[in-house]
């Protein structure tokens, strides 16, 4: 008689897990993690980065209060459709399938990789609405930047452990988020 209990993690706790230990979540609790949920924490993120952009835009003359508006769409829609693109686009490269890694599985690691974005960006929005400060590169470009080793796990685990190619992955994935937020950002103003 087996009387081990199966230890059900929440969601919210593997989250915040993924910040802390992302290599352990990623081997461990991703499959029990579904895509949407992950899809929610990476269009929030990128949804509030955004947002500081157009704030940061708006205190500058850059832009009009609708232009704070259209940059917020633009970052819900970058976090979600761009993420698992962007996701779907590595699955590819790193032959996952071929490691019984499922494209929802690997949206759904690559998006909750982006949690510390989260806790970054929240932060800097409420500074930015407290003292009017410009935050988006401050805590959002470093929000960004703390989801690249969960990236990195994530790629390592995609492609068999191949560190070399997962350290160029991740590096481009990076700078085609932060190159990608940049142009939008023009576009937005």
């Amino acid at each position: 008689m087996d009387t081990t209990a199966t230890v059900v993690v929440p969601r919210w706790k593997t989250a915040l897990n993924m910040i802390i230990n992302p290599g352990e979540v990623v081997k461990t609790q991703m499959g029990r993690v579904p895509w949407p949920y992950s899809l929610a924490v990476s269009g929030l993120s990128f949804t509030l980065f955004f947002m500081q952009t157009g704030l940061d835009l708006l205190r500058s003359g850059g832009i009009e209060a609708s232009g704070v508006v259209l940059m917020t769409m633009l970052g819900l829609f970058y976090g979600t459709a761009g993420v698992a693109l962007l996701a779907v686009m590595v699955w590819a490269l790193a032959q996952a399938g071929e490691r019984n890694i499922t494209m929802g599985w690997s949206i759904s690691a690559f998006a909750l990789g982006y949690s510390a974005t989260l806790v970054y960006a929240l932060t800097g929005l409420l500074f930015s609405l407290a003292f009017g400060w410009k935050t988006a590169v401050a805590f959002g470009v470093t929000g960004v930047l703390w989801a690249l080793r969960p990236t990195l796990f994530t790629i390592k685990q995609m492609s068999g452990e191949r560190v070399a190619f997962s350290i160029a992955l991740t590096t481009m994935c990076g700078a085609l988020l932060l190159v990608g937020w940049s142009l939008l950002g023009k576009f937005g103003g």
